[in-house]
């Protein structure tokens, strides 16, 4: 890894951006200290006005390497520690779109794409903004402070007279309302919100049956699935291909860390991975993808993060996988990059990687039988390939949620022979309804 390069003294001792909140205006333009001002960046102060996903992820697209990257708190922009904020100049210029530091004795994310720096531990989250190095800056859409605004309902009686003092509304909303207004906002206006439906008829397309890419998925799917499925269990296969900005930018993302790992590691070690979860959840990450603070799967047992099989052990993914009203379950092909994998202690319950060398996590590195990408790594690490709906009959689906040995805690209901060293393709019975 390259070391950081020492940025300019004067960069780094600039005194602390104006406040420019005023009680009368409901907006303000950002203005920093030495730099010129964005008339279209606004504080939040509405709880109905979101954040323009869309806008914040061109800006990382656009940019030159930062000269000065500054943090929202309490009203003003900051600027970040000078070695933490080395730390920034260099990932980005490294083509990474986050990077995970320690700041005030707590990890923190500071994702470039969504510009916000996410507290790890309390999983709250600031804005985030830079000048690069011709002297532009870099501005989100709006810009918010939970940590403050949990502040500032402790100390409501207070907050009546005075710009510091007023209490602010989150701008982060719940997911699906994020990616409903980016939809909104890049196609033509319509006449009432899109459905979940008509959203994701915009992330997947259906690959017909017996075509190429079909049978190269359904040959992934059996080959980890072993005896427990057939080329009839498998009802569709959709693949992963959204047009809108917001996707293209994380997928951009994915391109770009995989080139970084390997010109930094000599191998991104990519893999394809399985990825079993609750139907809701499915649709939740097709529409938003995964986001930054991924929590750990149910049933887990390694430490925070989003959990894949390998390619030949997609049946350790189906206990994660609920059963909707039709009896059909649902997984991800995903794509992975592994990089350097860091062998995980079961009940860690880390949320990011011990070191900087290390890429990912797993169970056990000579011989993995789990991929566990940090939350700090969801947004470049892992790229969506393909959505296969399949339904297995419940003796099928019971035995598999008995299994023991694998990398999520059974029921103990439910627990059955101990299939630590199983192989899925060798001498298992086959059921059948």
């Amino acid at each position: 890894m390259a070391s950081p390069q020492e940025s300019k003294p004067l960069c780094l001792k600039r005194k602390l951006v104006d406040n420019c909140l005023s009680k009368e205006c409901k907006s303000r333009r950002v203005v920093v200290d030495n730099g010129p001002s964005d008339p279209s960046a606004k504080r939040c102060k509405c709880c109905c006005t979101r954040p323009n996903l869309a806008s914040d992820c061109v800006n990382y697209l656009k940019s030159g390497v930062p000269s000065r990257i500054v943090f929202y708190k309490q009203d003003s922009w900051h600027n970040f520690p000078e070695l933490i904020m080395k730390s920034l100049i260099e990932g980005f210029k490294g083509g990474k779109s986050s990077v995970v530091a320690v700041m005030d004795d707590e990890p923190v994310l500071v994702d470039f794409l969504s510009m916000s720096l996410v507290n790890l531990q309390t999983r709250k989250q600031r804005s985030v903004a830079w000048y690069d190095d011709t002297g532009k800056g870099f501005f989100p859409s709006l810009f918010f402070d939970e940590e403050g605004d949990e502040t500032a309902n402790l100390d409501s009686s207070n907050v009546e007279d005075g710009a510091q003092g007023i209490m602010l509304d989150k701008a982060v909303s719940s997911p699906e309302e994020v990616v409903k207004q980016v939809v909104l906002e890049s196609g033509p206006p319509g006449p009432h919100k899109p459905s979940t439906a008509d959203i994701l008829r915009k992330k997947i397309t259906s690959v017909e049956r017996g075509s190429e890419d079909f049978l190269l998925v359904q040959d992934l799917f059996l080959s980890g699935m072993g005896p427990f499925a057939t080329p009839n269990n498998i009802l569709h296969i959709h693949r992963y291909s959204p047009n809108d900005i917001t996707a293209q930018c994380r997928l951009q993302a994915f391109e770009k860390q995989m080139s970084c790992t390997k010109e930094d590691r000599g191998d991104s070690n990519v893999r394809y991975g399985w990825l079993g979860s609750t139907k809701s959840d499915i649709v939740r990450i097709l529409i938003n993808g995964f986001g930054n603070t991924g929590k750990p799967a149910e049933k887990a047992c390694l430490s925070a993060g989003v959990y894949l099989s390998p390619e030949d052990r997609a049946f350790t993914s189906v206990g994660l996988c609920d059963v909707d009203e039709k009896a059909v379950q649902y997984m991800l092909l995903c794509r992975v990059i592994l990089g350097n994998m860091e062998a995980i202690t079961p009940g860690s319950q880390d949320s990011f990687p011990s070191s900087e060398i290390y890429d990912s996590g797993v169970d056990d590195c000579s011989n993995p039988k789990c991929y566990v990408m940090w939350p700090s790594h969801l947004n470049t690490h892992i790229r969506l390939e393909y959505l296969v709906s399949f339904r297995l009959s419940p003796k099928v689906r019971n035995y598999l949620l008995g299994l023991k040995g694998l990398w999520f805690h059974p029921s103990p209901k439910e627990v059955a022979m101990d299939i630590s060293t199983l192989q899925p393709v060798r001498h298992l019975t086959v059921f059948s309804d």
